[in-house]
């Protein structure tokens, strides 16, 4: 726990303090400062009120995001912890593949963690007998107004979640009625997805403020990465998924290392706490791995879109992973996982594996030959499993 803090510290601290302007920083500084300066649009909601913010009390909005982004760290870090005791053991949570990718990988200073945040929240609420259903779509909505991208996570559990409630109560459920205001809003934010005349507009409004931004000179007169990215059509987001599927590091093509990266994550999962609930978590991973798909196809951050599916797997696992086992429909449907348990890869995690937990990371996206030891793990972990049985 000390190296882990100490890792946290450092990292955290030379992660915000490489973030920090708009323009060297538009990817992860930009993508909060998307606000409603042109009109309603996807993500504005939080740079909008750190706008409101700081014209009131004059204070710098990369302040507000650091504090934001650490913040949301600590409290999904600390309720994770809290909820996964007894399930999820720490050396795996607190290892490269979890909470300290987003240290690794460079995507503290992003909303990921935020989203992740207020998904657990959701969750805790369902937990109720009858869960507050207002707070329930005021949370998504929020959490959409946020990123769009909460909804593609976060709404299909919830819907599988709710309709189990209400199966068990045997109740006349119309599920799909009392999430209707959140898919509205989703639907909202993709007809208002904004153009290049909001994206100028955005970027002027902050231009307006260039004295709020004290480690650069903003004087740019075109809007730059995520606040430029707002305006992109399908034909432009097409495009680039073409160019990542041709992506080749010498000889090794990039799409197959992270396709090994989902499958290494995904064997240390399962092999966790001793192999424990392993036909659950893979109900669940499989359940997710569709929202994540989804997440692939529509930008080129693989690393976090690894991150947001892992990590959204055991915290539905953490919090509802016993209601599910008990579910009858879900009980017939893990019989077909038989063959998970047969053949497929668990990382069991004890002394001798923790060191192959330890250089696992994968990085937000971009990837390099410098990520090329992690896909090494698997055959690292069968000399392992070859020697443990010779010494036996």
């Amino acid at each position: 726990m000390f190296i882990f803090s100490l890792l946290i510290i450092i990292g955290g601290l030379l992660n915000t303090l490489s973030n920090k302007t708009y323009i060297d920083d538009s990817w992860t500084i930009g993508e909060w400062l998307i606000n409603y300066q042109g009109g309603f649009i996807r993500r504005g909601l939080l740079g909008e009120g750190i706008y409101i913010l700081c014209n009131v009390i004059k204070i710098s909005p990369i302040f507000v995001i650091w504090l934001i982004s650490i913040a949301s760290y600590y409290l999904l870090l600390k309720l994770t912890i809290f909820e996964s005791r007894n399930k999820v053991s720490s050396a795996f949570l607190l290892s490269p593949g979890i909470f300290l990718a987003p240290i690794i990988g460079d995507f503290l200073i992003r909303k990921d963690l935020l989203l992740l945040l207020i998904f657990l929240i959701s969750l805790k609420l369902m937990k109720f007998k009858s869960p507050n259903l207002i707070f329930l779509n005021l949370l998504n909505i929020t959490g959409m107004l946020i990123h769009e991208s909460f909804a593609i996570y976060a709404l299909p559990i919830q819907f599988f979640i709710l309709k189990r409630k209400y199966d068990c109560l045997k109740k006349n459920s119309y599920t799909f009625l009392y999430l209707l205001p959140s898919f509205c809003l989703f639907i909202f934010c993709l007809i208002f997805k904004g153009d290049q005349n909001q994206a100028i507009s955005i970027h002027q409004s902050w231009l307006n403020k260039s004295f709020l931004f004290p480690f650069e000179n903003l004087n740019y007169e075109i809007p730059l990465g995520a606040i430029n990215a707002i305006s992109w059509d399908f034909i432009k987001v097409l495009k680039i998924l073409l160019e990542a599927l041709t992506d080749f590091k010498g000889i090794l093509w990039v799409p197959l290392a992270w396709i090994a990266t989902t499958i290494v994550l995904a064997s240390f999962f399962l092999g966790d706490n001793s192999g424990k609930d392993l036909k659950i978590k893979s109900f669940i991973m499989y359940f997710q791995f569709f929202p994540f798909a989804i997440l692939c196809f529509s930008g080129w951050d693989y690393g976090r879109w690894i991150f947001i599916w892992i990590l959204s797997s055991i915290l539905i696992y953490c919090t509802f992973g016993e209601e599910l086992k008990s579910y009858k429909p879900i009980q017939q449907n893990l019989i077909r996982y038989d063959f998970i348990e047969e053949y497929f890869l668990k990382i069991e995690i004890h002394k001798r594996s923790k060191i192959l937990l330890a250089i696992f990371a994968y990085p937000h996206c971009c990837w390099s030959l410098f990520y090329l030891p992690s896909l090494l793990i698997v055959p690292g972990y069968s000399v392992l499993k070859f020697f443990k049985s010779i010494f036996k």
